[in-house]
């Protein structure tokens, strides 16, 4: 997946600008959706921490004759040993976000070219991954990674023989200046008659929340290119998924996106532009500059006699 070249990382999240080398003034879509909590992962990070916990006592048990050295390395190095216990789920997670990025890079590649790219293409793929970002760094069996990646394309193989997608737009950025957001849809193809904004995921299921960024994107109103140049956007009547599961073959799931789900992203938009920061005002050293303070911040300076 080709990364827009008017997006970055920030410290808010990913941004956009609107022209290159111009500043980052929208939040991307992505961002925007993840304000959404999302308590339910707690458990989630727990449980990859104690599995980490429990894959390193199974290696003692496998190596008696290292234990006492690697017991004693872990008693002098305690914080290196949580901060590696607790980063168990943020590295399954990038491993999986890295492997995604790949089959999706050789979708992209599929969509664009108009045939299936090779084997040796897609590894081409991530060797270019690996020295941009680091991307699978740490693995030891990139065939396997390979392999994996071609039961995707097989999935994505039959999508495109049993929905013949027109593709109208590939890896296209789209922007919302009302409501102040932009964000990178995967494409947007003409099925019969109709214009969708189409996404592909290799997750373990479509989540429900992949409604707010399919929603986002059908309320764009205008196409950014990578030159700055904004273009109208087409009518687009919904969003779908093409999930291509692990254990291959795929599934077209349609997204609701309606003025309900627009609601909730606005909101989330909406919190993301609070800056809790600015909230807690300098201290006061009287009442009268308390008072002050409190009416200024509310704009009623003007009620004072």
């Amino acid at each position: 997946m080709t990364t827009p070249s008017l997006s970055a990382d920030t410290p808010r999240g990913r941004m956009y600008r609107l022209e290159p080398e111009g500043p980052m003034l929208l939040p991307s879509i992505t961002t925007v959706a993840g304000m959404r909590a999302k308590d339910h992962l707690q458990g989630w990070y727990a449980t990859m921490a104690s599995k980490r916990a429990l894959d390193m006592y199974a290696w003692l048990d496998r190596n008696p004759q290292r234990a006492a050295a690697e017991i004693s390395r872990v008693s002098r190095d305690r914080w290196g040993t949580q901060k590696r216990i607790a980063a168990a789920a943020e590295e399954y997670t990038r491993g999986a976000a890295d492997f995604g990025t790949l089959v999706h890079a050789a979708c992209e590649d599929w969509a664009r070219a108009g045939e299936r790219p090779r084997r040796e293409q897609v590894g081409e793929r991530a060797a270019e991954m690996r020295a941009a970002s680091g991307a699978f760094a740490a693995e030891q069996d990139m065939e396997g990674i390979l392999d994996r990646a071609a039961v995707r394309l097989d999935g994505y193989a039959a999508f495109l023989d049993d929905f013949q997608p027109e593709f109208l737009e590939i890896e296209q950025t789209v922007v919302n200046h009302s409501v102040g957001y932009a964000g990178t849809t995967d494409a947007i193809v003409r099925i019969g008659n109709t214009v969708l904004s189409a996404d592909i995921k290799t997750s373990k299921k479509v989540r429900g929340d992949y409604a707010l960024q399919g929603v986002a994107v059908t309320r764009a109103e205008q196409l950014l290119d990578d030159d700055g140049t904004q273009r109208p956007m087409p009518e687009v009547t919904g969003a779908f998924v093409i999930h291509l599961p692990e254990k291959g073959g795929y599934a077209a799931v349609p997204l609701r996106t309606t003025d309900a789900e627009f609601e909730v992203f606005r909101s989330l938009r909406s919190a993301w532009g609070f800056v809790p920061e600015d909230c807690a005002l300098d201290a006061a050293k009287d009442p009268k500059a308390l008072l002050l303070s409190l009416l200024r911040a509310k704009g009623g300076l003007d009620q004072i006699a």
